[in-house]
């Protein structure tokens, strides 16, 4: 996680514990707690509409190289049945 061993998280705490106190300590490890759930809450509900619009705009491009094909083929049958009338 970050790059941060256990001795590191244990230094942090003990900085946290000494700086803010026991009696605040559980209040902002809530605080905290809850910021970081709705964080990742968030997160993951921009990465689904990323992916959402992604899809879509393939789908689009997949629908117009279909009919650009289909006009294409299209057009190829038309001057063909041209060439047999003449």
């Amino acid at each position: 996680m970050f790059g941060i061993g256990t001795t590191e998280i244990l230094v942090i705490l003990l900085v946290a514990l000494i700086v803010i106190g026991p009696s605040k300590l559980p209040e902002i490890a809530k605080f905290l707690g809850k910021g970081l759930a709705e964080f990742r809450r968030v997160t993951s509900e921009v990465k689904t509409t990323i992916d959402r619009e992604i899809e879509k705009i393939e789908t689009e491009e997949i629908i117009k190289s279909v009919e650009k094909d289909k006009k294409q083929k299209d057009g190829e049958q038309g001057s063909d049945s041209r060439d047999k009338e003449r």
